[in-house]
């Protein structure tokens, strides 16, 4: 038997997924592609990218000219995407509201 279910796995990627969400209660599914949205790959690692509750992630990126940007996308909003010039090491969204809590580097230290 583990046998079939190991054959089943290899040749059908969405068995897994169908075997775990029968063993547990939560299902994990893609919700928004950030790569679509042009957020850039490099961005997606611990420090660029917040996401403090299901309404707003929050990305320090980089516009096609190479300047500094914080970028927001308002998930309650069909994935709005909100890009504003900032130099900024770090950002993170309120949870309720529009509000950006901006991390600066402090010179000379």
């Amino acid at each position: 038997q583990v046998e079939r279910h190991r054959q089943d796995f290899v040749r059908d990627p969405h068995y897994h997924s169908a075997i775990m969400q029968a063993q547990f209660p939560i299902a994990m599914q893609p919700v928004v592609n950030l790569e679509e949205l042009g957020i850039a790959a490099n961005a997606f690692r611990f420090g660029n990218l917040t996401m403090e509750s299901d309404k707003y992630i929050s990305v320090k990126d980089a516009a096609a000219d190479g300047s500094a940007q914080v970028v927001v996308i308002d998930m309650h909003n069909n994935n709005a995407v909100t890009k504003k010039p900032m130099k900024a090491e770090a950002s993170l969204m309120n949870t309720v509201d529009n509000i950006i809590a901006l991390k600066g580097k402090t010179e000379g230290q």
